[in-house]
């Protein structure tokens, strides 16, 4: 609240601040109140949240089954690791041009593009808290007779998931990151399509509805998140 008040006052107090440059938070609520009752703001979220939601959802399948396969499968970790480790150095922004030439400008683009940031950090995640179970933990499996199949079942994934969560955590605040370099991409709907059309526009204080939109939805993702993970995996209730 202190914050906001010294933003609110700034223009007041700092000689030759400019408002249309840097707006107050009176004013973004003004520009934001008739977009939200015109139901922009409620679509845009829409639209924003299930591409990052579809592309998060898509890489994690990937890239837990990825993680799984290349720890403990020594002949795909050969074949894989290489290429997956040098295509983790490959920002999601610099496929941008390519994904739009591949896909268009249609929604099969930012899918790619999330899925594609959002992928690494699981897939590491995964791959190290599977490789690092503890020997000891599949010989005592193994002598109660669990098979290959039951011993990932019920010791491998249980004791990776601490890192598998970790993973998935990271790669929610990452979805939104590069949702918006997909939407500015070619988009006409979407929380970073209006950032762009505020931009076009001059209009900073509906840049600022984006950022702060942007903000609020990575915060409530990530609280949804942790909040699940207790429910589910009461065991890991240090998990925060």
């Amino acid at each position: 609240m202190a914050l906001l008040a010294l933003w609110e006052a700034a223009p007041h107090v700092v000689p030759g601040l400019n408002t249309a440059l840097l707006p107050t938070p009176s004013m973004i609520f003004e520009s934001a109140l008739p977009m939200t009752v015109s139901g922009e703001i409620p679509n845009d979220i829409y639209v924003s949240v299930r591409r990052a939601a579809a592309g998060f959802v898509l890489a994690a399948i990937l890239a837990i089954a990825a993680g799984v396969a290349t720890a403990r499968v020594p002949v795909f970790n050969f074949l894989t690791e290489p290429l997956l480790h040098g295509a983790r150095a490959i920002p999601a922004i610099a496929l941008v041009p390519v994904s739009v030439l591949w896909f268009g400008i249609g929604e099969a683009a930012k899918l790619a593009l999330v899925c594609w940031g959002a992928f690494f950090p699981i897939w590491v995640n995964t791959f190290i808290g599977v490789r690092d179970v503890h020997p000891v933990y599949l010989r005592s499996a193994a002598c109660l007779g669990a098979g290959r199949w039951q011993k990932l079942a019920w010791v491998v994934l249980p004791a990776a998931l601490p890192l598998i969560l970790a993973g998935l955590r990271q790669s929610i605040a990452i979805s939104l990151i590069v949702l918006v370099a997909a939407e500015l991409s070619g988009a006409t709907a979407g929380v970073a399509y209006m950032m762009s059309m505020g931009h076009q526009l001059f209009r900073v204080d509906i840049m600022f509805i984006g950022l702060l939109l942007l903000g609020l939805l990575g915060f409530i993702a990530d609280r949804c998140f942790v909040y699940f993970a207790q429910k589910l995996f009461p065991w890991y209730a240090s998990y925060r």
